[in-house]
């Protein structure tokens, strides 16, 4: 392919991708349509243009010309940005998956291609992550996609949890059946709306002091927030639900143990230690691993 051929593909393909017309282009650019679509069929914007044009494409002119940046130049950073900022906003989620999918299959040293999200499973299937200095754990289907990463900190992830307490409390709220079902009203609603415990327990069918027995354990968790208000000349509480993200990941997460993870795609362990650590410091052992054959042994 020439280096016409490829600036001109590149711009059609980088117009397209912001959803832009020829004419809404132009208009950015401050000249005609006819001068855009010149320029992806026969011509080149005249030299001062090229900036704008790579500006407004939010693409830099060596991706434009398909000039490749050498290894050691490449901004990994920006080519994400820019990648991020051109896809559709209904598009970004599956951009998102995929460069996470594909950055876990760089980890496995059995891998020696790019890992490529497909677009469907036959399985439930997983992908995992799992060395000295970081896990992750991504599902793949398309019904309900997530990728969790976690960055292992030299003392271990239970130097963060110091009290415990609270934690104890939050699965002992979370493991009433009501809790999930009012979880689940809440984070169905549109932001910002209120409601009051009567409207819950009607629609839920759950006693009014049950009701409130959750909803205040969700209020000292900052799960909820509250306002009073004068409904028919009486006091009330309105609750609304902060639609907490962790939370959400919690309860995904949660099904996901539940789950026999069989399928995985790929599985990269390649660790020695565990997230956890010692609070003396003391480690573990390695086990010891039978050594492979000597050579002309029998």
């Amino acid at each position: 392919m020439d280096k016409n051929s490829t600036f001109r593909i590149n711009l059609v393909k980088r117009r397209k991708a912001l959803g832009l017309t020829q004419e809404q282009l132009a208009a950015r650019l401050n000249v005609s349509p006819q001068a855009v679509s010149k320029w992806e069929n026969s011509s080149y914007p005249d030299g001062e243009l090229l900036p704008r044009l790579a500006k407004e494409l939010n693409i830099s002119l060596d991706s434009l010309f398909g000039v490749k940046v050498m290894d050691s130049e490449r901004d990994i950073e920006q080519l994400i940005d820019d990648e991020m900022r051109s896809a559709h906003k209904e598009k970004r989620s599956e951009l998102f998956m995929k460069m996470m999918y594909t950055a876990l299959c760089a980890c496995n040293p059995n891998i020696d291609t790019v890992g490529r999200l497909r677009s469907s499973f036959e399985h439930e299937t997983f992908a995992g992550l799992k060395t000295d200095r970081e896990l992750a754990l991504s599902r793949l289907n398309t019904d309900l996609r997530y990728f969790c990463f976690l960055e292992v900190p030299e003392k271990g992830v239970n130097s963060y949890f110091g009290d415990t307490t609270n934690m104890v409390r939050l699965f002992n709220t979370l493991a009433d059946d009501d809790a999930i079902s009012i979880i689940s009203y809440l984070g169905a609603s549109v932001r910002n709306k209120m409601f009051s415990v009567a409207m819950i327990s009607e629609k839920l069918d759950i006693p009014s002091e049950k009701v409130q027995h959750i909803i205040d354990r969700l209020d000292r968790f900052g799960l909820v927030w509250r306002v009073s208000a004068d409904l028919d000349d009486k006091p009330v509480i309105l609750y609304g639900y902060t639609h907490h993200t962790c939370l959400t990941l919690i309860l995904v997460l949660a099904k996901t143990i539940t789950n026999y993870l069989k399928y995985m795609d790929p599985n990269v362990e390649e660790w020695e230690r565990g997230a956890f650590r010692r609070e003396n410091g003391e480690q573990d052992e390695i086990v010891p691993q039978v050594p492979w054959w000597k050579e002309g042994e029998l």
